[in-house]
């Protein structure tokens, strides 16, 4: 109650605590609580003043060692690095193979199919909460609050969806745009999937630790992705399973991983068997 008190309706960043001074129930109240506001949380270790000079400075906290709560390789200079120059080489690779050709086909499929525009760019949430302009083919009637992505959550056999919009959610290819928002710096090839504003609103209501997957910028495909869990949906337990996910990836990143998902995400799209709504 002080915590919250405190922050009110801003957002926590970083949270810091000495777990040695705290009972088990209220540490773990302290740590659901930070994790809830999408918080990295450090622990103090308060017998280690003689020894922080030998530390590197980002694993302190005053004159004291800090450990961090989660493991988080994508916090290495060197690892972001390299999946910032994997995002680059992919995306690269697609435009120049796929994407020039591709686009304008399925651009004139949606447009003779249904009025509306092709490609429409929604308000999604992206790394630490910030918003930004996801692109994607259209694959609704066109609603102004969906083309915004300020509608309601996707549901299964939804009846706004167009008979080429099925299609293209069914083998992910509504996703193709948004190579553009990995060129602009937005968005990563492999992430957590980006969700629109009004979802992020309702599912961080409803979902623990929802806010972690906010550590890193979100992708085309991710982990959750590949085991099933892509698109809308208004199933909060399975919504949990896709966080659960999107934690795990974070947790457990490496450039292996990365290449791993892409090539099941192509064999999915391939066999149609993404799992999207």
């Amino acid at each position: 109650n002080d915590f919250s008190l405190i922050v009110k309706d801003a957002g926590v960043d970083h949270f810091v605590l000495d777990p040695t001074r705290l009972e088990q129930k209220q540490l773990n109240e302290a740590i659901d609580w930070a994790e809830d506001k999408g918080a990295r949380i450090h622990l103090i270790e308060p017998r280690t003043q003689q020894i922080t000079r030998k530390l590197n400075i980002k694993d302190t906290f005053g004159p004291f060692a800090a450990v961090k709560l989660r493991k988080e390789p994508l916090t290495e200079i060197q690892n972001r690095i390299i999946k910032k120059a994997f995002d680059i080489v992919f995306s690269l690779f697609i435009m120049i193979t796929i994407f020039w050709w591709f686009t304008p086909i399925v651009y004139f499929l949606i447009k003779i199919s249904s009025k509306g525009p092709g490609i429409i760019g929604q308000r999604r949430i992206g790394i630490d909460g910030k918003e930004f302009t996801c692109y994607k083919f259209r694959t609704m009637y066109s609603n102004e609050a969906a083309e915004k992505g300020l509608s309601h959550l996707t549901k299964k056999d939804d009846p706004r969806i167009t008979f080429i919009g099925k299609f293209l959610r069914k083998s992910n290819l509504d996703e193709l745009p948004q190579f553009i928002n990995v060129v602009q710096g937005y968005m990563s090839v492999v992430g957590p999937r980006p969700h629109m504003v009004s979802e992020e609103k309702e599912i961080a209501s409803k979902i623990k630790k929802y806010r972690i997957r906010r550590f890193i910028k979100p992708g085309i495909t991710g982990l959750a992705a590949t085991k099933g869990f892509r698109g809308g949906t208004d199933n909060m337990p399975l919504m949990a399973k896709r966080i659960k996910y999107d934690i795990e990836y974070i947790e457990k990143w490496s450039i292996w991983l990365d290449i791993k998902i892409c090539i099941k995400t192509t064999y999915q799209m391939i066999t149609l068997t993404t799992g999207a709504i």
